[in-house]
This record gives C-alpha cells, sequence and structure tokens, in this order.
C-alpha cells in the first residue's frame, strides 16, 4: 500500500517519530521505472552472497525526508523527477534507535546507473524479485505500511481547558499542540508548563508561561529547531501578546505549517475553530 507524500503526512511521520523519542532519521528511494524497482547490490563477506536492497542515506539537520532523497539518487548518478509515494517504514536499533522512511521516486533518466555502473545493479520486476533482500527491502513484496500516529501531547486537554473561551488564548495553544513538537519535550513542559487549580472537580488545567519561554529563547537557554523558534514566537504573540517579527517569523515555515499559523490567525479572529478536529 503506498500513501501519498503530502506536506500534512511528512509533518506526522518526523514529529509522530520524535514523539517515540527516536532522532536518527534516515530515507530510502524505490526507484520505480515502468514495473520494475532498482535494486543495490550490498556484498557480503569476501564479496559473496550479496544481499539486495533499496539505496538510501541518513537524513541530515536541516533537510526534510524528501529533501534527504535526492542526494540518494545523486550518489548513483541518477537525478528524481517526482516523489510518488509513501511506502513504510522500519526501524534498525544498534547503539541508537534509526528509523527509514521508504519513499517511491520516479528518475529524469533510469538508464544513467548502467552507463556509470557506479555499484552491482539490478531493475527487478515487482513480481519476480531477487533474492536474498535486505529487511527494508522485504515490503516491496509484501507491503506494509505503517505510519506513525500523529500522537497528541498529554497536556493538549489541560491547556485547552485554561485557554478556553477567550479566542487568541485557544489561538495560541492550539498552535503549539498541532505543531506536534515543543509539548512532546519534557524540556519544555517542565519548565514553561504549569499545573493549574481547577474550579470544575475533574478537570484538570495547566497554563503556559509565554514570557519565560520567549525569554529562555531569546537568551539562548532553549534549543530549538528553526520550525519550532518561529511557531513557539507566533503562538506566544498570539496567546500573550508578546512581540513577534512577522518578516522573521514566517519566512521558511513549509505548507503545513504555514496552514497551521493561518487557522490559528482565522481562529483567534473569531471565523472559525481552530482546529479541524476539534
Amino acid at each position: 500500500m503506498t500513501s501519498a507524500a503530502t506536506a500534512d503526512l511528512l509533518h506526522h511521520l518526523v514529529t509522530g517519530t520524535h514523539a517515540e523519542g527516536i532522532t536518527a532519521l534516515a530515507v530510502q528511494a524505490a526507484i520505480h521505472h515502468d514495473t520494475r524497482v532498482l535494486l543495490l547490490a550490498d556484498h557480503g563477506a569476501d564479496f559473496i552472497d550479496d544481499t539486495w536492497q533499496l539505496p538510501g542515506a541518513t537524513v541530515l539537520p536541516g533537510q526534510t525526508l524528501t529533501d534527504a532523497l535526492h542526494p540518494v539518487a545523486a550518489a548513483i548518478g541518477m537525478s528524481i523527477d517526482e516523489v510518488t509515494g509513501y511506502l513504510g517504514h522500519h526501524d534498525h536499533t544498534g547503539t541508537e534507535t534509526t528509523r527509514t522512511f521508504c519513499f517511491t521516486v520516479t528518475v529524469t533518466d533510469p538508464d544513467a546507473i548502467c552507463r556509470s555502473a557506479i555499484r552491482g545493479h539490478h531493475w527487478a520486476c515487482l513480481d519476480d524479485l531477487p533474492r536474498p533482500l535486505s529487511p527494508a527491502a522485504r515490503w516491496l513484496a509484501e507491503p506494509a505500511a505503517t505510519t506513525p500516529a500523529a500522537k497528541e501531547p498529554p497536556l493538549s486537554g489541560p491547556l485547552r481547558t485554561w485557554a478556553s473561551g477567550i479566542y487568541p488564548d485557544e489561538a495560541g495553544v492550539e498552535l503549539l499542540i498541532d505543531h506536534a513538537a515543543l509539548l512532546h519535550r519534557s524540556d519544555f513542559t517542565d519548565r514553561f508548563v504549569v499545573p493549574r487549580a481547577s474550579n470544575a472537580g475533574d478537570q484538570t488545567t495547566a497554563s503556559l508561561d509565554w514570557s519565560a519561554a520567549i525569554t529562555a529563547l531569546d537568551a539562548g537557554d532553549l534549543p530549538c529547531s528553526r520550525s519550532e523558534e518561529r511557531v513557539l514566537r507566533l503562538a506566544a504573540s498570539l496567546g500573550n501578546g508578546l512581540p513577534v517579527n512577522l518578516r522573521d517569523a514566517t519566512t521558511g515555515l513549509d505548507a503545513h505549517n504555514a496552514a497551521l499559523l493561518s487557522r490559528a490567525i482565522l481562529h483567534a479572529a473569531g471565523h472559525r475553530p481552530v482546529s479541524q478536529t476539534h
């Protein structure tokens, strides 16, 4: 089963994986041409007993999953034409767990690898794959696409209860929840999310100390990716009126996060619910 490699899917693949505590990411490319897929030979001891595998590489800091596919193709003399879908993932456990995501792609010149002869390779028919396949390539024979579920942070409910009734507060909180990053980090929640007593019997609430979070960010005391930093500044501006430079904060937002911000702004203005799922 292949899923479309949408911006939302890519976002949830990464944030869902990070929420599980897995930070080492890699990608593999199932390069299709007609009814065949490209496999590379992984030599065994003394170059005996080759195992067939898909081309792949580690995802480097600052790269998206699909960004990382392009060097994979370039390393074997190819250029990606289109990322056509997402197949699934597998985990490899060594000194740390690495999650590898596999995408189906097409390339502009399928014969380039044959001319360069960089590595042993085989264009394999999907209904007659060579053996042995590496564990990471076995889903070509028995596809089993699995997408890490997008898990809401445990503090979502208490924070929503705290912000309820004030549109800008709701918008700021929901932007952090939907971004699915900082609220999964204990180094953020332990410092900047404050449990609150509730007047309602069985309702728990928690507030965000927006000012302290931005102060730590400005002081370099809160390590963040560029995406986390931008979203935190925007959410704090909505939730607590803290100044934000929109030119800096919005430049570089991907389509997914830009859509989250647009929805939050509309909700702050009272036009529609901030989240499509609530």
